[in-house]
Protein backbone atom coordinates (compact mmCIF):
# COMPACT_ATOMS: atom_id res chain seq x y z
CA UNK A 1 0.00 0.00 0.00
CA UNK A 2 1.24 3.45 -1.14
CA UNK A 3 1.06 6.61 -0.16
CA UNK A 4 -1.85 6.98 -2.41
CA UNK A 5 -3.72 4.38 -1.07
CA UNK A 6 -3.40 6.58 2.73
CA UNK A 7 -4.30 9.31 1.07
CA UNK A 8 -7.39 7.97 -0.84
CA UNK A 9 -8.59 6.32 2.22
CA UNK A 10 -7.95 9.24 4.28
CA UNK A 11 -10.61 11.14 2.31
CA UNK A 12 -13.21 8.65 2.73
CA UNK A 13 -15.62 8.09 4.82
CA UNK A 14 -14.97 4.92 6.03
CA UNK A 15 -11.40 6.68 7.11
CA UNK A 16 -14.13 8.04 9.56
CA UNK A 17 -15.89 5.33 10.23
CA UNK A 18 -13.45 3.16 11.37
CA UNK A 19 -11.65 5.67 13.51
CA UNK A 20 -15.34 6.71 15.55
CA UNK A 21 -15.40 2.38 15.81
CA UNK A 22 -12.43 2.22 17.49
CA UNK A 23 -12.57 5.55 19.65
CA UNK A 24 -15.57 3.89 20.83
CA UNK A 25 -14.30 0.57 21.16
CA UNK A 26 -11.34 1.36 23.47
CA UNK A 27 -13.40 4.00 25.52
CA UNK A 28 -16.40 0.87 26.00
CA UNK A 29 -13.33 -1.28 27.10
CA UNK A 30 -12.00 0.91 29.25
CA UNK A 31 -15.35 2.26 31.31
CA UNK A 32 -15.55 -0.48 33.36
CA UNK A 33 -12.42 -0.29 35.05
CA UNK A 34 -13.30 3.16 36.37
CA UNK A 35 -15.73 3.48 39.75
CA UNK A 36 -18.37 5.72 40.33
CA UNK A 37 -17.08 8.68 42.46
CA UNK A 38 -19.13 10.08 45.22
CA UNK A 39 -20.19 12.96 43.30
CA UNK A 40 -21.51 10.80 40.37
CA UNK A 41 -23.11 8.58 43.02
CA UNK A 42 -24.85 11.73 44.20
CA UNK A 43 -26.28 12.46 40.65
CA UNK A 44 -27.65 8.88 40.18
CA UNK A 45 -29.29 8.47 43.59
CA UNK A 46 -30.45 12.43 44.42
CA UNK A 47 -30.47 14.39 40.92
CA UNK A 48 -33.87 15.14 39.39
CA UNK A 49 -32.50 16.75 36.37
CA UNK A 50 -31.33 15.33 33.16
CA UNK A 51 -27.94 14.14 33.90
CA UNK A 52 -29.30 11.71 36.60
CA UNK A 53 -32.26 10.64 34.74
CA UNK A 54 -29.30 10.25 31.90
CA UNK A 55 -27.75 7.74 34.29
CA UNK A 56 -30.69 5.99 35.67
CA UNK A 57 -31.80 5.09 32.49
CA UNK A 58 -28.22 3.62 31.08
CA UNK A 59 -28.42 1.36 34.75
CA UNK A 60 -31.95 0.31 34.07
CA UNK A 61 -31.33 -0.70 30.70
CA UNK A 62 -27.91 -2.22 31.19
CA UNK A 63 -27.58 -3.35 35.21
CA UNK A 64 -26.32 -1.41 37.75
CA UNK A 65 -22.06 -1.52 37.38
CA UNK A 66 -19.71 1.07 35.82
CA UNK A 67 -20.11 0.03 32.65
CA UNK A 68 -24.34 0.99 32.27
CA UNK A 69 -23.62 4.67 33.81
CA UNK A 70 -20.53 5.41 31.12
CA UNK A 71 -22.49 4.58 27.66
CA UNK A 72 -24.47 7.74 27.78
CA UNK A 73 -21.47 9.79 27.83
CA UNK A 74 -19.57 7.83 25.65
CA UNK A 75 -22.18 7.59 23.22
CA UNK A 76 -22.35 11.26 22.99
CA UNK A 77 -18.41 11.64 22.74
CA UNK A 78 -18.76 9.50 19.75
CA UNK A 79 -21.86 11.78 18.23
CA UNK A 80 -19.91 15.09 18.92
CA UNK A 81 -16.55 12.89 16.78
CA UNK A 82 -19.03 12.97 14.09
CA UNK A 83 -20.60 16.11 14.62
CA UNK A 84 -16.70 17.86 14.50
CA UNK A 85 -16.29 15.70 10.99
CA UNK A 86 -19.44 17.51 9.55
CA UNK A 87 -18.75 20.78 10.56
CA UNK A 88 -15.30 20.81 9.72
CA UNK A 89 -15.80 19.27 6.17
CA UNK A 90 -17.89 22.36 5.03
CA UNK A 91 -14.80 24.31 4.63
CA UNK A 92 -11.76 21.74 4.93
CA UNK A 93 -10.74 18.73 2.41
CA UNK A 94 -11.95 15.29 3.99
CA UNK A 95 -8.18 14.53 5.18
CA UNK A 96 -8.20 17.95 7.43
CA UNK A 97 -11.43 17.25 8.62
CA UNK A 98 -10.32 13.69 9.95
CA UNK A 99 -7.39 14.92 11.31
CA UNK A 100 -9.62 17.94 13.15
CA UNK A 101 -11.68 15.03 14.20
CA UNK A 102 -8.97 12.99 15.43
CA UNK A 103 -7.12 15.92 17.32
CA UNK A 104 -10.46 16.34 19.20
CA UNK A 105 -10.99 12.51 19.97
CA UNK A 106 -6.75 13.41 21.15
CA UNK A 107 -7.93 15.80 23.89
CA UNK A 108 -7.59 14.63 27.56
CA UNK A 109 -10.65 16.98 28.64
CA UNK A 110 -12.69 15.56 25.68
CA UNK A 111 -11.45 12.04 26.81
CA UNK A 112 -12.23 12.84 30.44
CA UNK A 113 -16.00 13.92 29.72
CA UNK A 114 -16.57 10.82 27.80
CA UNK A 115 -16.27 8.89 30.50
CA UNK A 116 -17.44 10.87 33.63
CA UNK A 117 -20.62 12.09 34.11
CA UNK A 118 -20.81 16.20 33.47
CA UNK A 119 -23.02 17.96 31.30
CA UNK A 120 -20.31 18.76 28.81
CA UNK A 121 -20.56 16.46 26.26
CA UNK A 122 -24.12 17.69 26.19
CA UNK A 123 -23.06 21.36 25.82
CA UNK A 124 -20.85 20.21 23.28
CA UNK A 125 -23.63 18.84 21.07
CA UNK A 126 -25.32 21.73 21.28
CA UNK A 127 -22.80 23.82 20.18
CA UNK A 128 -22.25 22.34 17.15
CA UNK A 129 -25.42 21.38 16.12
CA UNK A 130 -25.81 25.58 16.33
CA UNK A 131 -23.20 25.69 13.94
CA UNK A 132 -24.01 23.19 11.87
CA UNK A 133 -27.07 24.81 11.49
CA UNK A 134 -26.45 28.42 11.68
CA UNK A 135 -26.01 29.04 7.71
CA UNK A 136 -28.72 26.21 7.01
CA UNK A 137 -31.54 27.18 8.68
CA UNK A 138 -31.04 30.31 11.44
CA UNK A 139 -34.67 29.44 12.77
CA UNK A 140 -33.85 26.14 13.49
CA UNK A 141 -30.19 27.20 14.81
CA UNK A 142 -32.19 30.22 17.16
CA UNK A 143 -34.31 27.55 17.93
CA UNK A 144 -31.61 25.40 20.10
CA UNK A 145 -30.47 28.38 21.24
CA UNK A 146 -33.72 29.07 22.93
CA UNK A 147 -34.50 25.11 24.36
CA UNK A 148 -30.14 25.28 25.32
CA UNK A 149 -30.87 28.10 27.26
CA UNK A 150 -33.94 27.42 29.24
CA UNK A 151 -32.58 23.63 29.81
CA UNK A 152 -29.82 25.31 31.50
CA UNK A 153 -27.51 28.63 32.13
CA UNK A 154 -24.33 26.49 30.91
CA UNK A 155 -25.50 27.83 27.71
CA UNK A 156 -24.97 31.64 28.60
CA UNK A 157 -21.84 31.73 26.79
CA UNK A 158 -23.14 29.89 23.44
CA UNK A 159 -25.81 32.40 22.98
CA UNK A 160 -23.43 35.62 23.88
CA UNK A 161 -21.35 33.84 21.11
CA UNK A 162 -24.49 33.46 18.95
CA UNK A 163 -25.14 37.40 19.52
CA UNK A 164 -21.89 38.09 18.45
CA UNK A 165 -21.77 35.99 15.06
CA UNK A 166 -24.87 37.76 14.16
CA UNK A 167 -23.71 40.84 14.90
CA UNK A 168 -20.22 40.63 13.24
CA UNK A 169 -22.63 39.27 10.41
CA UNK A 170 -24.71 42.65 10.36
CA UNK A 171 -27.97 40.73 11.57
CA UNK A 172 -28.90 42.79 14.00
CA UNK A 173 -32.08 41.92 14.51
CA UNK A 174 -31.65 38.19 14.99
CA UNK A 175 -28.92 39.39 17.61
CA UNK A 176 -31.21 40.31 19.08
CA UNK A 177 -33.08 36.82 20.31
CA UNK A 178 -29.59 35.44 22.00
CA UNK A 179 -29.95 38.47 24.49
CA UNK A 180 -33.37 37.53 25.34
CA UNK A 181 -32.39 33.76 25.41
CA UNK A 182 -29.78 34.50 28.12
CA UNK A 183 -32.03 36.75 30.42
CA UNK A 184 -34.48 34.06 30.70
CA UNK A 185 -31.82 31.83 31.50
CA UNK A 186 -30.61 33.96 33.49
CA UNK A 187 -34.44 34.61 35.50
CA UNK A 188 -34.48 30.49 35.35
CA UNK A 189 -31.11 29.53 36.52
CA UNK A 190 -29.62 32.46 37.87
CA UNK A 191 -25.91 33.60 36.52
CA UNK A 192 -23.63 34.25 39.75
CA UNK A 193 -20.85 37.75 38.42
CA UNK A 194 -18.97 39.53 41.37
CA UNK A 195 -16.79 38.80 43.74
CA UNK A 196 -13.64 41.30 44.28
CA UNK A 197 -10.30 40.99 42.30
CA UNK A 198 -8.06 37.96 43.01
CA UNK A 199 -5.57 35.65 41.78
CA UNK A 200 -7.91 33.02 39.50
CA UNK A 201 -6.17 34.21 35.82
CA UNK A 202 -3.69 31.66 36.15
CA UNK A 203 -5.61 29.30 37.57
CA UNK A 204 -8.15 29.18 34.61
CA UNK A 205 -5.18 28.84 32.69
CA UNK A 206 -3.94 26.00 33.87
CA UNK A 207 -7.11 24.14 33.80
CA UNK A 208 -7.69 25.05 30.02
CA UNK A 209 -3.61 23.17 30.06
CA UNK A 210 -4.95 20.40 31.08
CA UNK A 211 -8.35 20.14 29.33
CA UNK A 212 -6.28 20.81 25.72
CA UNK A 213 -2.80 19.97 26.81
CA UNK A 214 -0.24 23.34 27.82
CA UNK A 215 0.72 23.00 23.47
CA UNK A 216 -2.60 22.85 21.90
CA UNK A 217 -3.95 25.79 24.69
CA UNK A 218 -1.19 27.70 22.51
CA UNK A 219 -1.99 26.83 19.24
CA UNK A 220 -5.66 27.22 20.04
CA UNK A 221 -4.65 31.11 20.82
CA UNK A 222 -2.86 31.49 17.85
CA UNK A 223 -5.64 30.07 15.60
CA UNK A 224 -7.95 32.91 16.87
CA UNK A 225 -5.93 34.98 16.26
CA UNK A 226 -4.75 33.72 12.69
CA UNK A 227 -8.42 33.54 11.81
CA UNK A 228 -8.93 36.78 12.71
CA UNK A 229 -6.16 38.26 11.09
CA UNK A 230 -7.21 36.33 7.46
CA UNK A 231 -11.23 37.33 7.43
CA UNK A 232 -12.00 39.36 10.22
CA UNK A 233 -15.74 40.73 8.62
CA UNK A 234 -16.61 36.99 7.97
CA UNK A 235 -15.88 34.80 10.71
CA UNK A 236 -17.15 31.71 11.09
CA UNK A 237 -19.50 30.92 13.86
CA UNK A 238 -17.32 28.23 15.21
CA UNK A 239 -14.73 30.79 15.80
CA UNK A 240 -17.48 33.18 17.61
CA UNK A 241 -18.69 29.93 20.07
CA UNK A 242 -14.54 29.04 20.36
CA UNK A 243 -13.73 32.55 21.46
CA UNK A 244 -16.84 34.61 23.39
CA UNK A 245 -16.70 31.96 26.30
CA UNK A 246 -12.22 31.36 26.55
CA UNK A 247 -12.78 35.10 26.57
CA UNK A 248 -15.55 35.60 28.74
CA UNK A 249 -13.78 33.08 31.15
CA UNK A 250 -10.61 35.10 31.42
CA UNK A 251 -12.19 38.31 32.08
CA UNK A 252 -14.46 36.55 35.01
CA UNK A 253 -11.84 34.56 36.38
CA UNK A 254 -10.54 37.95 37.42
CA UNK A 255 -13.03 38.23 40.16
CA UNK A 256 -14.41 35.03 40.82
CA UNK A 257 -13.49 30.82 40.85
CA UNK A 258 -15.25 29.64 37.97
CA UNK A 259 -16.65 26.40 37.28
CA UNK A 260 -14.38 25.48 34.02
CA UNK A 261 -17.49 22.53 33.17
CA UNK A 262 -19.16 26.20 31.60
CA UNK A 263 -16.54 27.37 29.17
CA UNK A 264 -14.39 24.28 28.17
CA UNK A 265 -17.15 22.82 26.55
CA UNK A 266 -17.03 25.02 24.01
CA UNK A 267 -13.35 25.56 23.67
CA UNK A 268 -12.34 21.89 23.12
CA UNK A 269 -14.82 21.92 19.54
CA UNK A 270 -12.07 24.65 17.93
CA UNK A 271 -9.95 21.36 16.72
CA UNK A 272 -11.23 22.37 13.22
CA UNK A 273 -9.93 26.05 13.35
CA UNK A 274 -6.62 25.02 14.63
CA UNK A 275 -6.18 21.69 12.19
CA UNK A 276 -6.98 24.88 8.89
CA UNK A 277 -4.50 27.23 10.70
CA UNK A 278 -1.88 24.55 10.47
CA UNK A 279 -2.84 23.04 7.21
CA UNK A 280 -2.89 26.35 5.48
CA UNK A 281 0.48 27.46 6.73
CA UNK A 282 1.73 23.76 5.39
CA UNK A 283 0.31 24.25 2.21
CA UNK A 284 1.62 27.47 0.90
CA UNK A 285 5.39 26.03 1.87
CA UNK A 286 7.88 23.57 -0.67
CA UNK A 287 8.42 20.36 1.09
CA UNK A 288 11.94 21.48 1.85
CA UNK A 289 10.50 24.32 4.40
CA UNK A 290 8.41 22.19 6.20
CA UNK A 291 10.59 21.05 9.23
CA UNK A 292 9.19 23.49 11.74
CA UNK A 293 5.88 22.34 10.69
CA UNK A 294 6.91 18.97 11.44
CA UNK A 295 8.11 19.58 14.59
CA UNK A 296 5.20 21.36 15.66
CA UNK A 297 2.77 18.86 14.95
CA UNK A 298 4.91 15.77 16.56
CA UNK A 299 5.28 18.28 19.71
CA UNK A 300 1.25 18.41 20.18
CA UNK A 301 0.49 15.17 19.38
CA UNK A 302 3.53 13.35 21.38
CA UNK A 303 1.82 15.88 24.13
CA UNK A 304 -1.68 14.52 23.76
CA UNK A 305 -1.08 10.97 23.47
CA UNK A 306 1.40 11.34 26.77
CA UNK A 307 -1.52 13.34 28.61
CA UNK A 308 -4.21 10.78 27.14
CA UNK A 309 -1.43 8.00 28.48
CA UNK A 310 -1.86 9.66 32.44
CA UNK A 311 -5.58 10.13 32.08
CA UNK A 312 -6.26 6.20 31.10
CA UNK A 313 -3.45 4.63 33.05
CA UNK A 314 -2.73 5.98 36.06
CA UNK A 315 -2.49 3.41 38.33
CA UNK A 316 1.46 3.32 38.61
CA UNK A 317 1.22 6.98 39.64
CA UNK A 318 0.27 5.04 42.94
CA UNK A 319 3.86 4.25 43.36
CA UNK A 320 4.78 7.72 43.90
CA UNK A 321 1.56 8.98 45.96
CA UNK A 322 -1.31 6.85 47.31
CA UNK A 323 -3.35 9.89 46.48
CA UNK A 324 -3.94 10.98 42.85
CA UNK A 325 -6.55 12.66 40.47
CA UNK A 326 -7.92 9.67 39.71
CA UNK A 327 -8.61 7.86 43.61
CA UNK A 328 -11.74 9.63 43.60
CA UNK A 329 -12.84 6.49 40.60
CA UNK A 330 -10.88 3.80 41.97
CA UNK A 331 -11.59 0.34 44.79
CA UNK A 332 -15.07 1.25 45.63
CA UNK A 333 -16.40 -1.76 43.46
CA UNK A 334 -13.26 -3.19 44.67
CA UNK A 335 -13.98 -3.18 48.49
CA UNK A 336 -17.73 -3.90 47.78
CA UNK A 337 -16.57 -7.07 46.55
CA UNK A 338 -14.02 -8.24 49.50
CA UNK A 339 -16.90 -7.35 51.79
CA UNK A 340 -19.99 -9.43 50.25
CA UNK A 341 -17.11 -12.35 49.60
CA UNK A 342 -17.14 -11.65 53.64
CA UNK A 343 -20.93 -12.11 53.46
CA UNK A 344 -21.26 -8.03 54.96
CA UNK A 345 -24.21 -6.42 52.82
CA UNK A 346 -24.85 -3.09 55.26
CA UNK A 347 -22.17 -1.04 57.52
CA UNK A 348 -21.78 2.28 58.80
CA UNK A 349 -19.01 4.21 57.19
CA UNK A 350 -17.33 7.17 58.77
CA UNK A 351 -17.22 9.01 55.50
CA UNK A 352 -20.36 9.81 53.43
CA UNK A 353 -19.00 9.43 50.35
CA UNK A 354 -18.02 6.33 50.97
CA UNK A 355 -21.00 5.46 52.02
CA UNK A 356 -22.83 6.74 48.72
CA UNK A 357 -20.32 5.14 46.88
CA UNK A 358 -20.62 1.55 48.46
CA UNK A 359 -24.62 2.40 47.83
CA UNK A 360 -24.44 2.22 44.19
CA UNK A 361 -22.14 -1.58 44.61
CA UNK A 362 -24.81 -3.06 46.93
CA UNK A 363 -23.55 -2.42 50.43
CA UNK A 364 -26.09 -0.41 52.29
CA UNK A 365 -25.96 1.70 55.31
CA UNK A 366 -26.70 0.42 58.66
CA UNK A 367 -25.66 -3.66 59.97
CA UNK A 368 -22.96 -4.53 62.58
CA UNK A 369 -19.58 -3.41 61.06
CA UNK A 370 -17.95 -0.22 60.97
CA UNK A 371 -15.57 0.87 57.72
CA UNK A 372 -13.09 3.73 58.06
CA UNK A 373 -9.91 4.89 56.03
CA UNK A 374 -8.60 6.01 59.57
CA UNK A 375 -6.63 3.88 61.47
CA UNK A 376 -8.65 2.87 64.66
CA UNK A 377 -6.46 3.04 68.11
CA UNK A 378 -4.20 0.17 68.35
CA UNK A 379 -6.74 -0.92 71.50
CA UNK A 380 -9.52 -1.78 68.76
CA UNK A 381 -9.82 -4.90 66.87
CA UNK A 382 -10.31 -4.25 63.41
CA UNK A 383 -9.20 -5.94 59.85
CA UNK A 384 -7.49 -3.53 57.54
CA UNK A 385 -8.44 -4.25 53.55
CA UNK A 386 -5.97 -3.46 51.49
CA UNK A 387 -5.25 -2.72 47.69
CA UNK A 388 -2.03 -2.61 45.77
CA UNK A 389 -1.17 -1.22 42.49
CA UNK A 390 2.09 -1.38 40.93
CA UNK A 391 3.74 -3.63 44.11
CA UNK A 392 2.41 -0.25 46.06
CA UNK A 393 -0.27 0.29 48.76
CA UNK A 394 -2.79 2.10 46.64
CA UNK A 395 -5.60 2.21 49.19
CA UNK A 396 -6.33 0.83 53.20
CA UNK A 397 -9.65 0.37 54.33
CA UNK A 398 -10.13 -0.62 58.24
CA UNK A 399 -13.18 -3.02 59.41
CA UNK A 400 -14.54 -3.58 62.31
CA UNK A 401 -16.76 -4.76 64.66
CA UNK A 402 -19.36 -2.17 66.16
CA UNK A 403 -19.19 -4.05 69.58
CA UNK A 404 -15.62 -3.77 69.84
CA UNK A 405 -15.49 0.25 69.11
Amino acid sequence: MDARFWTTFCASKAALAVFLALDAAFLLWYAPSLDLSAGEARLFFNDEGALGALMRLGVSALGQNNFAIRVPFIAAHIFNAALIYAVARRSMRACDALAATIVFALLPGVNSAALVASMAPFAMSVALIYIWLSDRNKYLALAALCLSAIADNLFIALNLAAACYEINRGRYKLAFLPFVFITISCALHGFYFGGRPRGYFLDIFGLYGAILSPFVLCYFIYALYWRLFKCAEKLPALWFVAFVPFALSIVLSMRQNLPIEEYAPFVAISTPLMIQAFMNSWRVRLPQFRKAHIALGAVMITSLLALDALTFFNKPLYAISNKHFAYSHHFARELSERLKAKDIYALTCDSQSLAIRLRFYGITSGGDYFLSAKRPPDDQAYEAIEFYAFNARAAVFYLSAKDTI
